[in-house]
Parts: C-alpha cells; sequence; structure tokens
C-alpha cells in the first residue's frame, strides 16, 4: 500500500529466511524505497532516489520477546556494529536491521559460522513453536466447530465456510514455515559436520508464504465487507473488540519500550498476562452473551407460512411468543432450519436440513448417525407407505422420527401422538418432500 511518499508491504519471515528481507530491501532500495521502520510484519519504506544500499539483517537470540526495543544488550550491540560502519534502521524482537551505502560486503557482521547458524537456529525455533501452538490451537478451534462436531450445520452457513477456508490457507502457511524449517535446520547442520558454508537463501519458499499472507488477508478483508452486508453485528462486534486490544496493547508496549522505565522485560509480561486475561474474559462475555441473548429471544413477527410445515397444518396456533425459537441458516452447499414452537394442542419441533448437493446430505446424515451410535441412541428403520426414496427411522422407546431422501434430512423431535404415526409421516412427506 503506498501513500504519497511512504510504502507499507506485508513481510512475514522466520529469523533463518533473514537473507530473503536483505534481498528485498535491497531491491527495494534500487527501486527508490528506503527502510524507515517495521511494526510486526509491515515494513514501512520512505521514497528516495533510487540508490544501492547494503542491507544486513542481524538476529539476536539472546534478546527476549519482553525485552521491547532499545534493550541495553541491542544497544551494546549497535555500538559495536556502529563503529564496524553499519548503520542501525529498525528492529522487531529478535531481528535487528542495519544499513550502509558503503560496500561493506567483505565486513560483515557475523564472522564466526557455526555461532551464527546456532543463534538464528534458536531464535527460529522460539518463532516456529510459538506458531505451531497457534496454528494447533487454530486448527483444533475449527475442527471442533466444524468437521469435529456432531451436525453438519456448519455447511449451511457461508460465512464459517469463508472462516474456514481462510484460517485453512493460514494454517498451510504455518505448516510450510515449520516444515522448511525443518529441513534448512537439518541441512545447515550437515553443512557444518562437512566445514562447509551453511545456505540462508530461502527466497522461493519466503515468496509462496507471502503471497498466502496476502490472499488471507484479501479474503479477511471480502470477509469484513460480507459481514457488513448481511448485517452480521455479532461477528463485527468480535472482530472490532479484538482488533482493538491488539492495537491498544501494541500502542502500551511501544510506550514501555520508550520509556525509561528499569526492569522493561517483567512490565511487559505483566501487561501481556493481563491483557490475555482481559481480552480472553471479554470475547467469551460477548460470546455467552449472545448465546442467551439468542436463546432467550423471540420474534413476535415470525410468518409462519414462511416455513415448510407449521402448527396451523395441524389445526393449531401457538399459546405465546415465549414458546416459539426458530433459528435459520441459508448458504450456498445447504441450508438449515431450526423449529420449535410450543401450541394449545402439540409441541412441534424438527430439525431439517437441505441441500441440491448429494454428498452434502450424506455427509450431515453420517455424522449425525455416528455421533447418536457414540452416546447409545438406536434408531430402527420404518417399513411406510411412503415412496421408497424416502427413509424413515424411528427412535428407540422415543416418539423421535428421521426422514431421509437424498436431498433432505429431517429430524422431528418428540412427537405426541396427536395425529397416527402414518398420518404424521405422510403430513411431513406432503409439506417437506413431495415437490
Amino acid at each position: 500500500m503506498t501513500i504519497g511518499n511512504t510504502k507499507w508491504v506485508l513481510f512475514n519471515l522466520l529469523p533463518y529466511e533473514y537473507k530473503a528481507l536483505e534481498n528485498y530491501l535491497e531491491e527495494m532500495a534500487l527501486k527508490g524505497w528506503k527502510l524507515k521502520n517495521m511494526r510486526g510484519y509491515l515494513l514501512k519504506f520512505k521514497r528516495i532516489e533510487p540508490k544501492k544500499i547494503k542491507y544486513s539483517v542481524d538476529i539476536m537470540d539472546k534478546i527476549s520477546f519482553f525485552d521491547g526495543k532499545n534493550s541495553e544488550s541491542a544497544l551494546e550491540y549497535r555500538e559495536y556494529c556502529k563503529a564496524a560502519g553499519w548503520e542501525f534502521v529498525c528492529e522487531r524482537e529478535k531481528i535487528q536491521i542495519y544499513c550502509s551505502e558503503s560496500d561493506l560486503s567483505n565486513n560483515p557482521i557475523h564472522t564466526d559460522e557455526e555461532e551464527k547458524f546456532n543463534c538464528i537456529f534458536k531464535a527460529s525455533l522460539k518463532y516456529v513453536l510459538s506458531s505451531l501452538i497457534i496454528i494447533l490451537s487454530v486448527g483444533f478451534t475449527q475442527y471442533i466447530s466444524t468437521f469435529g462436531s456432531y451436525e453438519a450445520n456448519f455447511l449451511a452457513n457461508d460465512m464459517q465456510i469463508f472462516l474456514l477456508f481462510i484460517l485453512s490457507i493460514f494454517i498451510i502457511h504455518g505448516i510450510i514455515g515449520v516444515v522448511n524449517f525443518v529441513i534448512w535446520g537439518v541441512k545447515g547442520k550437515s553443512a557444518l559436520k562437512k566445514g562447509e558454508v551453511v545456505s540462508y537463501n530461502c527466497f522461493k519458499a519466503m515468496k509462496i508464504r507471502l503471497v498466502l499472507n496476502n490472499i488471507s488477508i484479501l479474503l479477511m478483508l471480502s470477509l469484513i465487507i460480507y459481514m457488513g452486508i448481511i448485517g452480521e453485528a455479532y461477528m463485527l462486534k468480535v472482530l472490532v473488540v479484538t482488533l482493538l486490544a491488539t492495537g491498544l496493547l501494541s500502542i502500551i508496549m511501544n510506550f514501555i519500550s520508550r520509556s525509561n522505565c528499569k526492569d522493561k522485560k517483567t512490565l511487559n509480561i505483566l501487561v501481556y498476562v493481563i491483557f490475555t486475561v482481559v481480552i480472553f474474559i471479554g470475547l467469551n462475555t460477548l460470546i455467552f452473551s449472545e448465546v442467551f441473548s439468542k436463546i432467550n429471544s423471540r420474534d413476535s413477527k415470525i410468518e409462519e407460512e414462511n416455513y415448510p410445515i407449521v402448527l396451523n397444518d395441524f389445526n393449531d396456533k401457538s399459546i405465546n411468543d415465549e414458546g416459539k425459537y426458530i433459528d435459520e441458516k441459508n448458504g450456498v452447499l445447504a441450508s438449515r432450519l431450526y423449529y420449535s414452537v410450543k401450541g394449545e394442542k402439540i409441541d412441534l419441533s424438527y430439525d431439517l436440513f437441505e441441500s441440491n448437493y448429494k454428498w452434502t446430505v450424506e455427509y450431515a446424515i453420517n455424522k449425525k448417525m455416528k455421533w447418536l451410535k457414540e452416546i447409545n441412541i438406536k434408531y430402527i428403520k420404518k417399513e411406510t407407505n411412503l415412496p421408497s426414496e424416502i427413509q424413515v427411522y424411528k427412535q428407540e422407546n422415543r416418539n423421535t422420527y428421521l426422514m431421509i431422501s437424498d436431498n433432505k434430512i429431517i429430524e422431528i423431535n418428540d412427537w405426541n401422538e396427536i395425529l397416527s404415526e402414518d398420518e404424521l409421516l405422510n403430513k411431513f412427506y406432503e409439506k417437506v418432500f413431495k415437490e
């Protein structure tokens, strides 16, 4: 993104990929852009006259994530680099960036190859482990809410499918980083044993990860726009709260780094812990308040005729709005309707899943049956007078039915026998399955 004489570029790297950053910065200088700062994964450039600038990206493993900017060890090291002819540009945690407009190719900052490798390996390992924890956490959360759940209702939620796709790219991006690091580490140790120079040329793999990064950002922006269009206020609230908290944390950490506080590391750790707890409590409060508001909310303006089968089809009407709960989701792959209304004569409750794609219905059925088997609930297949493509199952010891076709599955919950079984099944067939 370019604004006037300033350019912002996303560049996510691991310490062992530092050569890719050096090459990139030198190419940008030849195009007329000089690095001014580094904020997180964003590089800030200032427009200059195109010229040759030599960059050196130095990895300092002894700097902690919590030391903040301008730590004592970093300042001492900068003096050493300055004496060697290198100008300090900016830093991000363990990554220090220097530049020089003189030819210092024969005067590198690091001289001992093994020491350099060990330093970069340890620094990279810490990033990789933290990345792996995030990948596992995100992957597990998504698995639980989608493929690991006992239902396939997520297929009827376009936003959840979209988010799953974005997070899948993020996970692939992280896995590529971990795999590349392992390969580089093995090759590096092998090279040292042979007395050879360790290669840090990871630009091709880096380019793939940068492309995935950009795709993820574009998709995330698209998701935000989509949420705004469809009126998903709740998800926007969660996103805004997360972004504001992250921004506030960044401001506080930056303030601490620039302050004269003696024990910055302890203060930074304390701030991180407090913010983590506050964000966790805040997001959970937001999530549960939304869940309870949905449970307790009742829409008195529900148009009954909009649903395939309603109380009126049984010559009944609802007692009051307190007895209504209807949850409807319509997506590209599938749609899902949960209908539960208390009537004067009966309580009508059913869960309908339908799709134009046979595989989605089969997937929903298999998940349902697998879950029922796990909790030891048995369904017995019924012989009916319905067309052969309609399969009917009745739960053992309960009046709960499953009706299944190629494109629909409906669960009728706890029928109280105002109609006979055949009349009930025929009524649902006429209203739900018959084209």
